[in-house]
């Protein structure tokens, strides 16, 4: 048996796997709240297991390990913000996020704000959500051309089917269980690679050693590529702007009670920090390994298929199938039931639950080819596309939505002004260049988070007569 026939044996075994997982949970999937958030019942090891494997993309894998070998220690920054948001949700917006009793972002800014914002907010999560499942199609396309003969409309046809089969059977409850058997995988994966790394360039000291020989820069914190501006921006794209990504939103709102959804970031956290060194380590080791790998997002695959041997590789393919498969089916359950819930249902009056759960799923089929057309249009580095679609996001939402819970004064209009004028300010900035080495996450949410407190304190208290008396209770109480 080849290689090649030993990573497609274990790829197909393990997408069967998770069919066969997800048929047994669909079994008690009995409402659209089941479908949408597990009935708000998961527990914290399938909280912290669905939203680490949710973090955990074909971004996380693929693009970071290239990014580290191409700029060394310097390049761990872009980690940094992912552990930030997993502290402050930790720390109060997890558990707040989950008192709303909201089951979506949307939903949420709905209640907290105004329908009017509601809407848009919707538009602008299928929009960026369907850009990040692309994102997670191209970087499975990639990895499954290195092993197969198959075309890209192959490739996109058989990623579709298990994505689109998976998460319309079992909803948000059969994703939360797959995802924490998907967490265990991926940390597997990635450390088994990295020992035997270290153990091929002679340990930690002689990988440090090796790689401030190629550049005195790889073992410093900064770079010329990566100054302190630079690293900020990546700490507030990924700390700051995952508050206004909803498929990272949604987890809170799943958990079985506010306590659970701030505890199991405790976990998260932990999870993110062990999966985070060995993948630094892989791409720094790759540096000596197997140098001159051009293009980020080859580094990971050049190195599985020449460097490694066939089980530890065949473990790694398994991990990185794992993670795009539970950040898709996560992006287009969210996809769908955004779509249904806050714009289907709005638009027409009187749905009924059975209606609703039946409009869902047929809308992940709909955005799922959507979602494949579109990988046909990107021609940027997978870090970088998911990258803009999380900030022209969370520079509208992740502000609005982390004042919301923290701050009463806060309302509509003061909300709806800052997103826009934070959308704006990323929109711009790119157009822009990205001047000053800034990336528009950090000049984005700065602006919105200013505009949104000296708006509330000049807007009438009249401004939040929309807000959901219930959900103003849930957050600040009586």
């Amino acid at each position: 048996m080849n290689n090649n026939t030993l990573y497609l044996i274990v790829t197909i075994a393990f997408m069967v796997g998770l069919a066969v997982i997800g048929l047994l949970i669909s079994k008690g999937v009995k409402s659209s709240e089941d479908w949408m958030v597990a009935g708000k019942s998961l527990g914290m090891l399938p909280m912290a297991g669905t939203y680490f494997a949710t973090i955990i993309s074909a971004t996380s894998i693929m693009s970071y390990m290239g990014y580290y070998y191409l700029n060394g220690w310097s390049g761990w920054w872009n980690a940094a913000g992912t552990l930030l948001t997993s502290f402050l949700a930790a720390l109060y917006f997890a558990r707040k996020v989950r008192q709303s009793e909201c089951n979506t972002l949307p939903e949420f800014v709905e209640k907290r704000y105004c329908r009017s914002f509601s809407v848009l907010s919707a538009l602008l999560v299928v929009l960026c959500c369907t850009a990040l499942l692309a994102n997670q199609i191209t970087g499975a396309t990639i990895i499954l051309q290195t092993f197969t003969n198959w075309s890209t409309v192959v490739c996109c046809i058989v990623l579709l089917l298990v994505f689109v089969v998976f998460t319309s059977i079992g909803g948000m409850k059969a994703v939360a269980w797959t995802d924490t058997i998907c967490s265990f995988i991926i940390i597997i994966g990635v450390w088994a690679i990295a020992v035997q790394f270290l153990g091929r360039v002679g340990g930690f000291s002689a990988m440090n050693k090796g790689i401030a020989e190629i550049n005195p820069e790889f073992v410093s914190g900064f770079s010329a590529k990566i100054p302190p501006q630079t690293a900020l921006s990546w700490v507030v794209t990924w700390g700051v702007c995952n508050f206004g990504a909803p498929q990272f939103v949604a987890r809170f709102m799943s958990a079985e009670s506010p306590e659970v959804a701030g505890k199991s970031q405790s976990l998260t956290g932990i999870g993110l920090l062990i999966f985070y060194v060995p993948l630094v380590i892989i791409g720094l080791c790759g540096m000596l390994i197997h140098p001159g790998i051009e293009k980020q997002d080859q580094v990971f695959t050049t190195l599985v298929m020449h460097e490694v041997n066939p089980i530890s590789g065949a473990i790694m393919l398994a991990a990185v199938v794992a993670a795009i498969i539970s950040t898709a089916d996560s992006l287009l359950l969210l996809v769908a039931t955004t779509f249904t819930h806050d714009f289907y249902c709005k638009v027409k009056k009187n749905v009924s639950d059975s209606e609703e759960l039946h409009v869902s799923r047929v809308a992940t089929f709909v955005f799922g080819i959507g979602a494949v057309v579109l990988t046909f249009f990107i021609n940027e580095t997978i870090q970088s596309f998911q990258a803009k679609s999380v900030t022209l996001m969370g520079s509208a939402l992740a502000v609005t939505t982390m004042v919301g819970v923290a701050y009463k004064k806060a309302n509509k209009i003061s909300a709806s002004i800052a997103a826009i004028c934070g959308f704006i300010t990323a929109v711009a900035w790119y157009s822009m260049g990205q001047p000053f080495g800034l990336m528009p996450a950090l000049p984005a949410c700065a602006v919105c988070f200013i505009v949104i407190m000296v708006a509330s304190q000049l807007t009438p208290a009249s401004a939040n007569d929309t807000a959901d008396p219930e959900v103003m209770k849930n957050l600040f109480g009586e």
